[in-house]
């Protein structure tokens, strides 16, 4: 398996992972929310009810756009790249990007990655570079050694 199957396989890992996560806590939230009609029930009972139902709404809206985000990385060609564009694996002298997602840093073999999408401020700035060619961005020097 390549380095760019590998980064994109521990990224669809960690995306499924939160997903999974988010999804436990919006059926939390959905239970809570459904009040024993038995029981004696006072107005912070309702007011607990309102606002696990609009957790569970607000979690609902996250796990659709993650889903959605997460579908669209799946279906993104990842094919080999020779500029920074969506489905390239950015390799710099210091922090590493796969472009098409946005997902948490995490360290693969002792080097940092970090999924990012193209509405990141800082895709603007890297759309289009090579390898050798060098972007800074918040003061922020990277040296590209290679896009895959």
């Amino acid at each position: 398996m390549t380095l760019k199957e590998e980064i994109r396989n521990r990224i669809i890992e960690i995306e499924k992972t939160d997903l999974s996560g988010l999804r436990e806590m919006y059926n939390t939230h959905v239970n809570a929310a459904d009040l024993d009609e038995e029981s004696t029930l006072d107005p912070e009972d309702f007011s607990q009810q309102d606002q696990s139902r609009e957790s569970a709404k607000s979690l609902e809206l996250r796990i659709n756009r993650a889903k959605m985000a997460l579908d669209n990385f799946l279906n993104l060609d990842s094919g080999l790249k020779s500029k920074v564009e969506p489905g390239a694996l950015v390799l710099t002298d210091s922090l590493n990007f796969f472009i098409g997602i946005t997902a948490n840093m995490f360290e693969h073999e002792g080097k940092k990655y970090i999924g990012l999408n193209t509405d990141a401020p800082i895709y603007t700035a890297l759309q289009g570079a090579r390898a050798g060619d060098s972007v800074v961005f918040n003061g922020q020097e990277y040296k590209i050694l290679e896009v895959l």
